[in-house]
């Protein structure tokens, strides 16, 4: 009888031994990592991400900047992500600020997001997750360029995202204005390029060897600056363009100060791609391809664009998912020698390796095929060379396929920075405005 009980006991101890070892490999087995499908950030009803900040100085009327900015994140994931945001000030040129009075991470995180399951039939992704700020927990006391960097809890040591912003305190008044130029391009194609000037006359708190730089960016185009510095002699020459640009800088900022840029390629009105039809680009994981292949352009175009926007509003919340599909460009016989990419709102105008293009030599034409989130996007064809080190492509232009035409009338954001002596130094922003060709605000 003993033996019968030493026997159970043994029996009894094993099952709660290989049941705790269960037990202990189901906790240590990590969920599948999540995958982030598409960031986006804008300000108020669509508009750019630039926050207007108040304060007793900022008394200059400027025409761009939003109350509130609205951070979207999609995610496929198994469950319910758990993430969170911190907020990171930076320098002109996007280095991050190593200044523990201006990022103070303990201050500038988050993780208030409000999620969203996709529908069931969506399988790209599975979770939206939106955040609005600045709100009681975030407050933006500092102007300047900023980031949100975006964590997993469960994996915090690495930023799954970012995107980028502006925090703009209006104490200078910013006046810009176009003349139309031309430039040599490298290709065949119509040489259409525009001069741009920007006129700043500062409080004389301001000092002038502190205002020495302004930046200006296309519309929704926050990785394509166009720098206009003292510290550069007679040109800005970045390795992300194909061309360089001669700039000039004259005045002092109490009586008037210039910052001139000529040559910048005035590139072409931004294709459209609609797609809030239904009928043709239908929801499901198979492939849909465009109704015809694109052609190449040389100054000409068809569809008004919506200034590089992402535009969603006629998009239902049962429709507003993704659509696997095919982009298509003839280039006529007109083959590059560098890479081909597709640069659109789609991909926040700032492609990677997944929006490279192949060359079909059966069909004689470009394509890619990409998942893409249902709405009314812009893009446009460009040329360039992919660095595997920063992967991102260099030497960009859009002249190769898409020509230039002085009627595109794109957006130009410029911003005033003044490097502050404030709390061991920082770049701020002090002026902003928007502007086209043709003078007026945003073209939408």
């Amino acid at each position: 009888m003993k033996s019968l009980h030493k026997i159970l006991a043994f029996f009894i101890l094993g099952i709660s031994v290989l049941f705790n070892f269960a037990s202990v490999s189901a906790q240590k087995e990590p969920e599948p990592p999540l995958e982030v499908r598409f960031v986006r950030l804008y300000g108020d009803d669509n508009e750019p991400p630039i926050l207007l900040m108040k304060s007793q100085g900022a008394t200059a009327q400027t025409n761009v900047g939003a109350n509130t900015i609205t951070l979207e994140i999609d995610i496929y994931a198994n469950i319910p992500p758990t993430l969170f945001a911190t907020f990171v000030h930076c320098d002109m040129n996007w280095q991050e600020d190593a200044n523990n009075f201006i990022n103070n991470q303990g201050l500038m995180r988050t993780s208030d997001f409000y999620w969203e399951s996709a529908a069931n039939s969506f399988s790209y992704y599975s979770y939206r997750g939106t955040l609005k700020f600045p709100n009681s927990q975030l407050k933006f006391r500092y102007s300047g360029n900023w980031k949100v960097k975006l964590f997993d809890y469960y994996s915090p040591e690495k930023s799954i995202a970012e995107a980028r912003f502006f925090v703009v305190e209006p104490i200078v008044p910013v006046q810009m204005d176009f003349v139309s130029s031309m430039y040599n391009s490298e290709f065949n194609v119509i040489n259409s390029a525009f001069n741009i000037e920007a006129d700043i006359v500062a409080p004389a708190k301001i000092l002038n060897s502190q205002l020495k730089n302004f930046v200006i960016y296309r519309n929704f185009r926050w990785n394509e600056p166009y720098v206009i510095s003292e510290s550069y002699s007679d040109k800005y020459i970045n390795p992300l363009y194909k061309y360089t640009f001669p700039i000039m800088v004259s005045g002092f900022s109490n009586v008037e100060k210039r910052f001139s840029i000529f040559n910048v390629p005035a590139e072409n009105v931004y294709r459209v791609l609609d797609m809030t039809n239904l009928a043709q680009y239908p929801t499901g994981s198979y492939l849909v391809q465009m109704p015809f292949s694109d052609l190449i352009r040389n100054g000409n175009y068809w569809d008004v664009d919506d200034d590089g926007a992402m535009i969603t509003r006629y998009v239902s919340g049962s429709d507003d998912n993704y659509v696997y599909m095919e982009f298509l460009l003839d280039p006529v016989g007109i083959i590059s020698d560098e890479d081909v990419f597709v640069s659109g709102s789609f991909n926040n105008w700032t492609p990677d390796k997944n929006w490279q293009m192949y060359f079909d030599k059966s069909t004689q034409l470009y394509r890619l095929k990409q998942w893409v989130r249902r709405a009314r996007h812009n893009y446009l064809y460009g040329t360039g060379t992919y660095n595997a080190d920063t992967q991102k492509f260099e030497n960009i232009s859009f002249d190769r396929y898409e020509g230039n035409n002085v009627y595109s009338n794109h957006s130009f954001i410029g911003l005033v920075y003044y490097r502050s002596f404030d709390l061991g130094g920082y770049d701020a922003i002090i002026g902003a405005s928007v502007t086209n060709p043709f003078g007026t605000g945003y073209f939408r």
